[in-house]
């Protein structure tokens, strides 16, 4: 039973680096994702959006079984509320697109460090 019990050690001290690793790997790719969206949007904002940049945050949701976090506009920020328009459109102008184009870059590469990530930890 030594065996048994060492080995369930094992495990659980390999889960719970897992978790950790997979916390810290999600985060930074959250930061990633807010900068990327950050500076799509001040290519595209022009002098009636230059505050709307700043508005787009980060901030972690709380969760006990997942690394979760929320990336966008920030509401109570100068011009956050103007997140949808600039995104999607509005009748004053078309659709930028900032974070969908963000994500799509950036999710790639969430994919793969998730893929390192495992790699390493097996």
């Amino acid at each position: 039973m030594t065996g048994l019990d060492d080995l369930a050690d094992q495990l659980d001290q390999a889960a719970a680096e897992l978790r950790r690793k997979t916390y810290d790997t999600v985060k930074d790719q959250a930061a990633q994702l807010q900068r990327a969206w950050r500076d799509n949007a001040r290519r595209t904002a022009g002098r009636h959006g230059k505050h709307y940049p700043n508005s787009i945050t980060s901030e972690q949701i709380p969760s006990t079984s997942a690394a979760i976090w929320e990336i966008g506009p920030e509401i109570g920020r100068k011009q956050g509320s103007m997140g949808r328009g600039f995104e999607f459109g509005s009748v004053n102008q078309p659709p930028h697109l900032d974070g969908t184009r963000a994500l799509t870059q950036q999710e790639p590469k969430l994919d793969q460090a998730i893929k390192d990530l495992l790699g390493k930890l097996l």
